[in-house]
């Protein structure tokens, strides 16, 4: 009897950690976009951005 409390516990345990993971990568999908590359040096500069400080080229907004 006590064999089966013990799994009972242990599965539903998994399934928490399995649901709770299961959210985190639902949640991180729906993240707001910050940044973006420039066309030219491929470096992740600003969204708002109109000139890379990397390497001073025009970045294009892409609407």
């Amino acid at each position: 009897m006590v064999f089966w409390i013990i799994v009972v516990v242990i599965v539903v345990i998994g399934l928490l950690i399995w649901a709770s993971r299961k959210k985190k990568t639902a949640v991180e999908s729906t993240a707001v976009k910050t940044h973006k590359e420039c066309s030219y040096c491929n470096e992740e500069i600003e969204i708002d951005a109109a000139v890379c400080k990397y390497c001073r080229g025009i970045v294009v907004s892409s609407s």
